[in-house]
């Protein structure tokens, strides 16, 4: 049945915060975009590389339906 799929979608999202001039600035900008990603998209969302750099961010986005379209067109 294809109602017994699972589709499993991965992003991996490189930011530059320029306006971030500490860690307490990247933290602010990047919680900010987790919690409007999580809310509109229905994601799980994780700061995954360059935390200690404050003008850098890399984000892991993942997403699990049963649609592989609606996967590829909510990522």
């Amino acid at each position: 049945m294809a109602s017994d799929r699972m589709v499993v979608g991965t992003l991996s999202l490189k930011l530059a915060i320029f306006g971030a001039y500490s860690l307490k600035d990247k933290r602010r900008v990047v919680n900010s975009l987790k919690d409007r990603l999580k809310g509109r998209f229905n994601v799980s969302v994780a700061e995954v590389g360059s935390l200690d750099r404050w003008q850098q961010a890399e984000l892991g986005v993942a997403m699990v339906a049963n649609d592989g379209r609606f996967v590829e067109s909510a990522l």
